[in-house]
């Protein structure tokens, strides 16, 4: 139970479905009637229906949050791969089922109550604290929701929770249980161990014609090429459309001195800077450095180098201290300063180096400002052709030919998959806002209308799928050097295995574990016999310098002077040994943890309440309805 507990609390997924499962007894309903005009249901549970906006509402609630956990935009079809579409389902069931059982107990709520929940969110209040009718407005505005509807899901959930608050809120595990866990917590493992690689495999002879083929049949499932997709691609930026030769010299002699205050670069000097105990000691110092004492030997006398007082090559503004910045860019070439006083006790200066204030001149400058001015004056042109080009796709125009009829070159992606790979397995990384069109594209079907992507203020991209390449089994002969290659590997893997397992066996049996290294594997790359290496104590989930979480998983599984092997990666092995096993309780189980722990008993709680209530009543689930919400016109529309 510990294990699984902890490993569930931990897991990156498992955050992920337990943020959704919270989310699935929210709000997800919108009433009233947004596409579908509400008459049809996805799901009834007696009197209680969910209908098309309601399901594709919690859909997208939740395919935006699975895409913030991923770091990127989901398309549908990932999502789906994940299994959100059914995941979904069974939430607006479990909705549905409370709401049914709440109305058949004639729960409800004041209008008044939930005046007050509104009021009391701390999303809607304003910089003073109160609550703000406007913050309110713009959230259900932004979340594309009416007054009406929310407050109708505010009674929702509410009447929801409680039926949930009786069972499983605030949810604390027993003390017992915190202090099994604490021990859990607080185990630690030493372990001997060896890393063996692909040298202790014996030479691997040349695969037969047989091997190879008897190696693609058991793995054909390795060598099948992905579905790919053509792509037509349209981009418009103002770099696309901008008219160099219309920039005159008179443009550019404007430009520059208009910009001229900004191409100055001003007056840099190399600064040391002496930091002195105190006043008494800066004078005894400036008394040396008046009667012929070198500034290094001041220095040296001050336990300091000239690296040591150096502030590198700095602008009068990078100085923080005004005192020392107005002496500093004061003083002549090499020549000591006089007592300045600085913010941390009197210093003492000198300019190694000055980089007089200069001016880019017209000529260095010139091309630089040519292409600043024609991308400013472009920028109407995007616009300008953004509506000839939409002009033309309302039309029903392809976007090849609209690409001609604007003077802009389409580009076409002959083959490119769902990771963004083209038929070599090279990614694609040259084309703006590539991952979001590449998640649009895989959901489109040649003939679909598209839509236009933006890119930053004033740029946009168009696409067209002109075929769908599906995936298709590649032939023995196509893969012939691949074949080889993982059969290679495969064999290795073998080999080092028998290694590693030979060496277990007999350190099991008693053997000692350096002895049997001596005469198991090849000597190191000084003719020295290999020999073990220990770990420092390491907890559960350490991370530890050559001994992977892996194998510190698998070890904790074991009993004290087990010995087991694990892979870890193409052609290496782990022998290891459990050489210490000391348990004592962790000092405090980290409140995070527990709180993990809590939730994820409340959850199991919960699940359990609902499917108690889902087994008395009778379920419809309407799977045309499912499609429906994702496909509103019926199919692929085309132009």
């Amino acid at each position: 139970m510990l294990d699984l507990l902890r490993g569930f609390s931990k897991g990156w997924l498992a955050k992920i479905l337990i943020a959704l499962l919270v989310i699935s007894f929210a709000v997800w309903g919108v009433s009233g009637s947004l596409i579908f005009g509400g008459q049809y249901n996805v799901v009834q549970v007696g009197r209680t229906k969910i209908d098309v906006n309601q399901y594709r509402f919690a859909y997208d609630t939740q395919l935006l949050t699975l895409s913030q956990s991923f770091g990127r935009r989901l398309s549908r079809q990932e999502a789906d791969a994940l299994g959100l579409r059914e995941s979904v389902l069974n939430q607006v069931v479990a909705g549905a089922v409370l709401d049914e059982n709440g109305r058949k107990m004639g729960l409800g709520l004041s209008d008044k109550s939930v005046a007050q929940e509104i009021a009391n969110d701390p999303r809607f209040r304003d910089l003073s604290g109160q609550f703000s009718r406007n913050s309110l407005r713009a959230s259900l505005q932004q979340a594309g929701l009416t007054e009406e509807d929310y407050i109708a899901n505010r009674k929702q959930v509410s009447m929801r929770n409680q039926i949930l608050d009786g069972t499983a809120a605030s949810l604390n595990m027993p003390a017992a249980y915190l202090d099994a866990l604490s021990v859990y917590e607080g185990e630690t493992r030493v372990f001997d161990y060896v890393t063996l690689g692909p040298e202790v495999a014996e030479d691997i002879p040349e695969p037969t014609d047989e091997e190879l083929s008897a190696y693609y049949e058991a793995n054909k499932s390795d060598f099948i090429a992905p579905e790919f997709r053509k792509i037509a691609i349209l981009k418009l930026e103002p770099s696309d459309v901008m008219k160099l030769d219309e920039v005159t010299e008179e443009d550019l002699q404007s430009a520059y001195e208009s910009r001229k205050a900004n191409l100055r670069r001003p007056e840099r000097r190399q600064v040391q800077q002496l930091v002195m105990p105190s006043r008494e000691i800066a004078e005894a110092a400036l008394q040396k450095l008046n009667s012929g004492t070198t500034f290094e030997d001041i220095v040296e006398e001050q336990g300091k180098t000239i690296a040591d007082i150096d502030l590198g090559v700095v602008t009068r503004n990078a100085l923080p201290d005004e005192n020392i910045a107005n002496a500093a860019f004061e003083l002549e070439l090499n020549k000591p300063s006089g007592i300045v006083d600085g913010l941390f006790g009197p210093v003492l200066l000198r300019v190694a180096k000055i980089e007089e204030e200069t001016t880019t001149p017209f000529e260095e400058i010139k091309d630089t400002l040519r292409e600043q001015i024609a991308l400013e004056r472009a920028v109407d042109d995007v616009f300008a052709n953004f509506d000839a080009i939409e002009d033309e796709r309302g039309a029903g125009e392809q976007l090849i030919p609209t690409g001609e009829k604007v003077g802009l070159k389409t580009r076409i992606l002959d083959a490119v998959d769902a990771r963004g790979n083209d038929e070599n397995g090279n990614p694609i990384t040259d084309i703006p806002q590539f991952a979001e069109l590449l998640a649009e594209a895989n959901q489109a079907l040649p003939g679909d209308d598209t839509q236009p992507i933006e890119i930053g203020d004033d740029g946009f991209i168009w696409f067209d799928v002109l075929e769908v390449i599906p995936e298709r089994q590649k032939p023995e002969d196509e893969v012939l050097d691949d074949v080889k290659t993982a059969w290679t590997s495969a064999e290795t893997d073998k080999r080092v295995g028998a290694v590693a397992q030979k060496i277990a066996e007999r350190i099991t049996a008693g053997e000692d574990f350096d002895a049997v290294l001596a005469d198991t594997l090849p000597t190191d790359s000084f003719g020295q016999a290999v020999k073990r290496s220990t770990t420092d104590p390491l907890r559960r989930n350490a991370q530890a310098p050559n001994f992977p979480i892996v194998a510190v998983r698998q070890g904790f599984a074991l009993s004290k002077s087990a010995v087991d092997t694990v892979q870890i990666g193409s052609n290496k092995e782990i022998v290891f040994k459990v050489s210490d096993v000391q348990q004592s309780p962790s000092p405090d189980v980290p409140d995070n943890l527990v709180s993990q722990i809590d939730l994820a008993a409340s959850q199991d709680i919960l699940s359990q309440v609902v499917e108690h209530l889902q087994s008395k009543e009778t379920v419809t689930v309407n799977r045309s309805a499912i499609e429906l919400a994702f496909n509103p016109h019926g199919g692929h529309g085309g132009r």
